[in-house]
């Protein structure tokens, strides 16, 4: 397994298991209808919460995965945890996921040229993998003129199995967050 493949499975498989986590850092969670990152403005489902915003990345979930439930005080809800991850990698391209999903052995389910917005070309593929025993069905917008990746994903708890039938369940939410982006001009960096 090359370097690269190595570090894109550890960043899969942390964001994955440590999604959470990255509420514990963020502060109290909010429940905003938009939130604009990056000068892309995003449309945060109903009871969604935005638990992670940062310069270099966005997180949001359908469940409160905060400091409460990370450190004991709670536990992480009962029904499906899903969440949508909006990273700045300025070098990753379409290819780099073709090739992740092939050495991963996964399932590519689609891959296709979308725009989102008004007129801002992507690639979005929807594939499965199994990542540390747990299956996987997950979506990907990898937007180069933004260098923005958006992962939408389960965040299986321990041991859960149904990550792909979670995935389906959650689809048409992903796909509608990823349909309502809206474009400000390119941010210089």
């Amino acid at each position: 397994m090359s370097a690269r493949t190595r570090s894109r499975a550890a960043i899969l498989s942390a964001l994955i298991v440590a999604a959470a986590l990255l509420g514990a850092c963020a502060g109290e969670d909010r429940q905003p209808d938009t939130v604009t990152w990056r000068n892309i403005t995003v449309q945060v489902p109903d009871g969604w919460y935005v638990f992670e915003e940062e310069d270099t990345r966005l997180s949001i979930s359908n469940a409160d995965i905060g400091p409460e439930s990370i450190h004991g005080a709670g536990d992480l809800p009962e029904s499906d945890v899903v969440a949508m991850f909006f990273t700045f990698e300025p070098a990753t391209q379409p290819e780099d996921w073709r090739r992740f999903v092939e050495q991963q052995e996964g399932t590519m389910q689609d891959d296709e040229s979308v725009v989102l917005g008004e007129e801002t070309p992507a690639t979005r593929f929807v594939f499965e993998h199994v990542s540390g025993g747990t299956p996987l069905r997950e979506l990907v917008a990898v937007i180069p003129s933004r260098g923005v990746v958006v992962l939408a994903q389960p965040v299986p708890s321990p041991g859960q199995q149904d990550g792909p039938e979670v995935f389906t369940d959650y689809r048409a939410t992903f796909e509608q967050v990823l349909e309502t982006l809206s474009f400000g001009p390119p941010l210089m960096e």
